[in-house]
């Protein structure tokens, strides 16, 4: 079987490939689209997220999965995570730090000495910095495959103001380390967390770290699978929860002391995680690429079926396929007027959904406001201990976001059905040339060997997954990542739109959560008079900002909606007016000359068909990688060494070799 690396490979030089082949055949536009495709295939990147509760051993954990024996995350006992660090490959170590100030976002370079102050309270408490994100690059090699590290803040109530970041990253999770200590089991703060996180990324591990601290630390484990079977629904003995020690796995490495790895049950982690990469990341990282590929090798495959078929015809029904291609650009060009009954129809969904998402910012706010006056009345003043009135801030908070998560959610789910409605409604998923035939009347000649590609039913299924582009950092606005960039399925600008619905509101919550506590703070026994209208001005203005959030949001999708379907309109018509000008030179062809286009239409046909061939070859070859056993990833030297005593033999990733460098394709057509 081939290796990850081997796949990766392969299915570039495909969409190189395809490039080529679409630019030779004179289909610019494919051409172009394959070119774009290939670009966000080289970006493309799986991300590994750590949350959990603050000093839960979250940067620890990293740390140690990294090998990283100077760290790369703060791990004071004093220190707490405040800002998302992102850890990627690169050929050098490289460290930004992404700062906001007045004028926007600059990009400060930092030393691995400088992290601390930057990420942590104890560096940069607050985060006064106004650090929005810290982005490292290292040579490590467990990264150089387009794996990706996040270590986020805490979410416990205790930091609060902490939850903003990690909230808004989460959408981006590729695969989620949920991580927890034996000090305790799960809170009812972790344990909404895992609710929301599962919404976004069911490919969940749960390491339990400083297992050497708790002899006992097996009742904490099983507590928590209980819990997260029964919120969850997952089925217990598939729960991966694994008890570690990051403290000892370190330590390892500084001694090379394989006995303390082993203690450290690092091992079985480590398979478990890589494992999980193993089995997912082709699907995440190569098959969204090939099935969009293979739709531009449709459409001109579609398109040499069509000239092909009518050279064996009648010159007048030719002329007829051209004036119904023509008629179907009047029609495409009838839908780019401001007229159009689809902006209309778009306008009218999303005046319904603001009205919608008003009346459910009201019903958080009414529950927010039921929640202080509860609290007021069944604490009385017990509600001015800092500690009681930051819990019952902290509480408000957590009803805002998960009711703010609960809109996004349902705008998600009416989005994928209008725009569905919208797309059909267009025509953006007829196969134009066959279409146009079959309304003529057409039959083909059953002699002819070039005939009109089918579609699997899996290509439709599988292309509906995440879109291209979706969870890809480069070039995204930092608001937009810390929104998370999750597109409801749509692909396009729409998902960074949508994204920055939870990062500004949650960002305007929070904003007014230290404003609230520092007031309170300035007396010496506030009454509860003072507290109450301090948590209600909290409320108001949390609820306020929510508002503004989701209309403006709803509004940034209308407008990207309306700019992506008018590119796929203008896409369109590019398309047919290729057709058309292929079938016009056939038209005018001679007599005499028509066996030899045949030919050579033959030719191109067997070129596409033959990479079409190649495109389904590989996705066989992905769905059965997907099956791998751990045995087949990249294991940290440690984890490979027990591997190598417990079995006996030498341990070596299968399949893995040098690659010879890439051959000129030839395709053999006129």
């Amino acid at each position: 079987m081939k290796s990850f690396f081997e796949l990766k490979h392969q299915a570039g030089k495909l969409l190189k490939q395809w490039g080529e082949l679409a630019q030779k055949l004179g289909y610019e536009t494919s051409a172009q689209t394959l070119g774009e495709i290939y670009q966000e295939f080289e970006k493309k990147e799986l991300m590994v997220v750590a949350a959990g509760e603050a000093r839960r051993g979250k940067s620890t954990l990293l740390n140690a999965l990294l090998g990283e024996t100077q760290p790369l995350f703060p791990v004071d006992v004093n220190v707490c995570t405040n800002v998302v660090t992102v850890v990627r490959y690169g050929k050098e170590e490289n460290i930004e730090a992404w700062v906001e100030d007045g004028s926007g976002v600059k990009k400060e370079s930092i030393s691995r000495s400088d992290i601390e102050n930057y990420v942590s309270e104890k560096g940069n408490p607050n985060n006064y910095k106004n650090v929005k994100l810290l982005n490292i690059s290292i040579p490590n090699e467990l990264l150089k495959e387009g794996v990706v590290f996040v270590d986020t803040p805490g979410v416990g109530s205790l930091n609060i103001s902490h939850a903003e970041a990690t909230y808004g990253f989460l959408p981006n999770a590729d695969m989620l380390l949920f991580v927890t200590d034996t000090n305790s089991g799960l809170t009812e703060t972790e344990v909404g967390f895992l609710k929301r996180g599962y919404q976004y990324c069911k490919n969940m591990i749960f390491p339990v770290t400083k297992k050497d601290l708790n002899p006992d630390y097996s009742v904490i484990i099983e507590d928590n699978r209980e819990k997260i079977r029964r919120e969850l629904g997952i089925c217990a003995e598939e729960l991966q929860i694994i008890p570690v020690s990051g403290t000892a796995k370190l330590r390892s490495l500084a001694r090379n002391n394989t006995a303390m790895y082993v203690n450290s049950n690092f091992g079985q982690l480590e398979e478990a995680l890589w494992g999980m990469i193993a089995k997912n990341r082709a699907r995440i990282l190569i098959l969204p690429f090939l099935l969009q590929g293979k739709e531009e090798l449709l459409k001109m495959a579609d398109s040499i079926a069509a000239q092909y078929q009518l050279l064996n015809t009648d010159q007048d029904k030719a002329k007829k396929l051209v004036d119904a291609l023509n008629e179907e650009i009047r029609h495409l060009e009838d839908f780019q007027q401001n007229s159009a009954q689809w902006r209309n129809q778009l306008n009218y969904f999303c005046t319904t959904l603001t009205s919608e998402a008003n009346s459910k910012v009201q019903e958080i706010a009414a529950g927010a406001r039921n929640l202080l006056d509860a609290n007021v009345t069944q604490r009385r003043t017990e509600i001015c201990q800092e500690s009681v009135y930051t819990q019952i801030l902290s509480d408000i908070n957590d009803m805002i976001i998960c009711g703010l998560l609960d809109i996004k959610e349902s705008l998600a789910n009416g989005l994928e059905k209008e725009i569905g409605d919208i797309r059909s409604s267009l025509r953006l998923d007829v196969q134009v040339n066959r279409d146009a035939l079959e309304k003529l009347d057409f039959v083909p000649n059953d002699s002819l060997q070039v005939i009109f590609p089918k579609k699997k039913a899996t290509d439709r299924l599988l292309a509906g997954g995440r879109k291209i582009g979706i969870n890809s950092m480069a070039g995204t606005a930092v608001g937009s990542i810390l929104g998370g960039i999750v597109g409801f399925c749509l692909g396009g600008p729409v998902g960074l739109e949508a994204g920055k619905l939870v990062g500004a509101t949650i960002g305007g919550a929070f904003g007014t959560t230290k404003g609230c506590v520092d007031s309170l703070k300035k007396y010496d026994e506030p009454d509860i008079g003072v507290v109450n209208r301090a948590i209600s001005g909290h409320i108001s203005s949390s609820i306020t900002a929510l508002n503004t959030s989701v209309v403006n949001a709803i509004a940034q999708i209308r407008m990207s909606l309306t700019t992506e379907f008018e590119l796929m309109l203008k896409k369109r018509v590019r398309e047919i007016q290729e057709n058309i000008g292929k079938l016009q030179k056939n038209i005018n062809l001679a007599k005499a000359d028509i066996p030899g286009k045949m030919a050579g239409l033959k030719k191109q046909s067997d070129a596409v068909n033959r990479q079409i061939a190649d495109e389904e070859a590989l996705e066989e070859q992905i769905t059965a990688f997907t099956k791998v056993t751990s045995e087949t990833v990249m294991l940290p030297e440690h984890s490979r060494k027990e591997k190598e005593e417990k079995a006996e033999a030498p341990y070596s990733r299968e399949g893995k070799k040098d690659t010879a460098p890439d051959e000129k394709i030839e395709y053999g057509f006129l």
